[in-house]
């Protein structure tokens, strides 16, 4: 009895693990990327600055304590690792995942393309919205110039990646 409650617990506890790790990692991810673009963009502003700090530090604290904290908890309290069946080699991971790449790859660049023209578009609009002041100009400029460069790395990086 007291073995089943104790397993049906185990059993949760693996599955609110790998709950996190799937919605909190991307999650906590890109709000750290928030926080990198936030403190790109602040210029003089000391609250946006802070915020972009803060941004970084606590979700990129918290990015790599749901990525690793179960495997240290694992190896620390956990018990020994389970024995290879035989069929749990390199080779057959890789071979697993290689049908995952090309579709992310795909998704990357449905993705990118609204995404990008997206910001070519803010940029315009903060160019031309910003009349005497030279930093939001620079930065609407710099807005349009990156756009291209994005949407290129978008599309040589699956180039680069099957030709490897």
């Amino acid at each position: 009895m007291m073995d089943d409650i104790f397993s049906g617990l185990m059993i949760l506890l693996e599955q609110l693990i790998r709950l996190f790790q799937l919605v909190g990692l991307p999650i906590f991810s890109v709000l750290m990327i928030v926080g990198f673009l936030l403190l790109l963009t602040s210029g003089k502003n000391p609250r946006r600055k802070k915020m972009g700090y803060v941004f970084i530090i606590a979700f990129g604290v918290l990015t790599l304590l749901i990525a690793y904290a179960p495997l240290l908890g694992h190896s620390i309290f956990g018990v020994k690792p389970l024995e290879a069946n035989g069929d749990e080699t390199v080779e057959n991971m890789v071979d697993a995942a290689g049908e995952i790449g090309p579709m992310l790859f795909k998704g990357v660049w449905y993705v990118s393309i609204p995404v990008v023209f997206t910001m070519f578009y803010f940029g315009l609009l903060v160019r031309l919205s910003a009349a005497k002041n030279p930093q939001r100009r620079r930065l609407g400029l710099g807005m349009m110039i990156f756009c291209p460069v994005v949407l290129l790395a978008a599309y040589v990086t699956p180039s680069l990646m099957n030709m490897l």
